[in-house]
């Protein structure tokens, strides 16, 4: 979110030591020093409490103020517990505009708690979104994201000496198919010292919108304020309103502010030493501290000014749902917890616990070995197979030109006349090329074997949650020759990741399946995300991604989310860009050089270049922008890598995500966009030269 240079300064001025030098004179030793006669009875019946045994707990306690981090495993397993109340907050206007990022987490039934400088008023939170399980899972895969309305008009309070608010959230999902209860949410303890000096904290968060990570390094505790405590934490902007935990996953302190490192000027520097502007984002700053309010603080003013408000008074009083425990009363039992399937097996004096969690997997299996025979059957997982009918594929509407309204249609765009020899036509046909599907279409390059370009339709009012899907069964399209689109034999399943030096290429979707899965009924609309599983819809694509590949997939859930948030309408052009000029590295070719020919993998083009076409309606007017994600640093030259060392080559190399005029894509592709170019945002239309994209944020409409 936006930097309040007004708080960090507030800061800065509360920060009376040098951080660098308290750290040493802190040290990794005698932790104990610094401890109260409170706080280290305080710690001994905590650990009292989870050993269950004098002895243990005395020891432990020794070897944690003496310095020692060591902790028992489960402690990640905790974490991992904790870490589910916690969510990325959304901050959007009345207009639904995305206005930043920050994060979240509820501390009792329907209530959320952030900073002040992230809801200042009821109405920042009115049109802002919590977004949960906004994560990698365990394949590295991201979850399907639940998310949740704020209702300020049921509670909303915010103090901003402490730099908390706290807003009542919706019970259910906004699809309606989610409980929040099912994430619980962390309690808030009104003890002081919850944290010692020296300890290392921990930190769980959404840095600059991102994935949900956790912080486990540079993070001491350096010092307590009366209402404060300073620590060493990597955080970026968007971590505002992340817990900060001690080692027994107890709250210690809100995260609310930092202060940069600053040159003698007073500059606020970056960490390679530069000065910082704020053009280059808040992920360049150099921070030297961070500083956290405590729990403790917040806690005794909800006490004296809301003690009896029932939202409140529950936080305050009721303990969050324990973790079930597994307890055998017979030789076999099952249960399910939080989405997965647990088995337990008796047999003798051993018990043998056995998990099977639903897993998307995108383009790859799952080695053999990693499936248990004694796990329940796949109908008992909740996961959705795909499913395409072709009966009635002839019948498919396709995209619509007045999608956005009989005032605005938006023809599909049409093929150079130097290139229509190379259009695929339907069969039987010398006239029809256009492949039809449920909101969405595709024009064929009949020698590339890849699509010119896709169109869909996105209508954010009418996205369904149909769940995970189960399985890549993609299709060939059989209304044009099988011959000219890139099958299986291209696009061979790799079981483990050391396969991928064989082929590092999964099948990757032009039009995603989440932007075509809408519909009046969550049948249809798995129906019409089902029908994104042809061939004819889908590029060779590394199946890992780096920062730029992941803003690449950002777009579509940026624009998408502002569709949500006022359940607007879109639609969505995009395709490669076949034989794009040569390129300085990280830099985008200049429409006027001479087409260079794409490398080849396995005998199959791979595109130097994607693009991307994006039109909504603002302010009841069309507008559109463009963007281009240049891959040519990662694929060049890729036919001349041997096959054992493409895996390392693609990984190594980067992809970059530029904002552009349409014009210049016109030029790029040898496609006319028609009236688009006359609608292109200001921004892209004059500029000059390509905006690189570091940042969501950064995109212009």
């Amino acid at each position: 979110m936006a930097i309040f240079k007004k708080l960090i300064e507030a800061s800065r001025k509360r920060l009376d030591f040098d951080p660098i030098e308290r750290s040493k004179e802190v040290g990794e030793i005698d932790r104990g020093r610094f401890l109260s006669i409170e706080q280290r009875d305080s710690r001994f019946q905590r650990l009292l409490d989870e050993t269950g045994n004098p002895e243990r707990a005395r020891s432990a306690f020794e070897r944690i103020i003496g310095g020692n981090d060591l902790v028992n495993i489960n402690f990640l397993e905790k974490g991992l517990i904790a870490s589910r109340a916690i969510c990325r907050i959304q901050l959007r206007n009345r207009s639904g505009r995305l206005l930043g990022y920050a994060t979240g987490f509820l501390i009792g039934p329907e209530v959320l708690l952030t900073n002040n400088h992230v809801f200042k008023r009821k109405e920042d939170a009115t049109y802002s979104i919590a977004d949960f399980n906004y994560e990698l899972d365990i394949t590295n895969y991201e979850k399907p994201v639940v998310r949740f309305s704020f209702h300020p008009e049921k509670f909303f309070y915010a103090n901003e000496e402490l730099d908390f608010a706290i807003v009542a959230i919706a019970p259910t999902s906004k699809e309606g198919n989610f409980r929040l209860e099912d994430w619980g949410w962390l309690s808030l303890s009104p003890e002081r010292g919850k944290a010692n000096v020296g300890e290392y904290l921990t930190i769980i968060q959404h840095p600059e919108g991102r994935l949900k990570q956790i912080c486990v390094r540079e993070n001491k505790l350096l010092k307590f304020m009366d209402q404060t405590l300073w620590y060493q934490t990597d955080t970026l902007g968007g971590s505002s309103g992340s817990p900060v935990f001690n080692m027994f996953w107890q709250i210690a302190a809100l995260h609310h502010s930092g202060v940069p490192e600053k040159d003698d000027n007073g500059n606020w520097l970056t960490h390679d030493g530069a000065i910082w502007d704020s053009s280059m984002g808040e992920s360049r700053i150099k921070w030297i501290a961070n500083e956290g309010i405590r729990i403790s603080s917040i806690v005794k003013h909800l006490q004296d000014n809301l003690g009896n408000h029932p939202l409140i008074k529950k936080a305050l009083e009721f303990s969050p749902p324990k973790p079930k425990r597994y307890l055998i009363h017979d030789s076999y039992s099952s249960q399910e917890f939080k989405g997965s399937i647990i088995h337990t097996e008796t047999k003798n004096d051993f018990v043998s616990l056995i998990a099977k969690f639903p897993l998307e997997i995108i383009g790859r299996e799952l080695p053999p070995q990693s499936l248990s025979p004694s796990v329940l059957p796949p109908d008992s997982i909740p996961t959705e197979r795909v499913e395409i009918d072709h009966t009635n594929l002839n019948k498919r509407p396709g995209y619509k030109d007045a999608f956005l309204g009989s005032k605005h249609k938006i023809p599909l765009p049409q093929i150079n006349e130097n290139q229509k020899s190379k259009i695929a036509y339907l069969n039987n046909s010398s006239t029809d090329f256009v492949l039809k599907y449920y909101n969405y279409s595709v024009v064929m390059n009949k020698e590339k074997k890849l699509a010119f370009f896709v169109a869909v339709n996105i209508d954010g009012g009418l996205r369904r949650d149909v769940g995970r899907r189960r399985g890549d069964r993609w299709l060939f399209d059989p209304r044009i020759d099988e011959n000219v689109q890139i099958g299986n034999e291209f696009y061979k399943r790799q079981r483990l990741d050391e396969s991928r030096t064989n082929n590092p290429f999964d099948r990757g979707h032009l039009v995603r399946r989440l932007d075509a899965t809408w519909g009046d009924t969550k049948a249809e609309a798995k129906r019409n995300g089902d029908d994104t599983f042809h061939f004819t819809n889908c590029a060779p694509q590394f199946f890992k991604f780096n920062q730029g590949r992941k803003l690449w997939l950002g777009i579509e859930e940026y624009v998408l989310d502002q569709l949500e948030a006022e359940k607007r309408r879109g639609c969505v052009f995009n395709g490669p860009i076949f034989d794009g000029p040569l390129t300085p590295t990280g830099t985008l070719p200049n429409p006027e050089d001479f087409p260079h020919s794409d490398p080849k993998f396995k005998k199959i083009p791979i595109p130097k270049f994607f693009w991307k076409l994006i039109v909504i309606l603002k302010n009841r007017k069309l507008v559109a922008t463009a963007f281009l994600l240049s891959q040519q640093d990662q694929v060049l030259d890729i036919d001349r890598i041997e096959e054992g060392n493409v895996f390392e080559r693609l990984s190594t190399a980067e992809t970059f995500l530029y904002q552009i005029s349409i014009n210049d894509l016109e030029k790029l592709t040898n496609i006319d966009f028609g009236k688009l170019k006359k609608v292109d945002t200001k921004e892209t239309s004059e500029i000059e030269q390509f905006r690189l994209i570091r940042n969501l944020e950064d995109i212009r409409f």
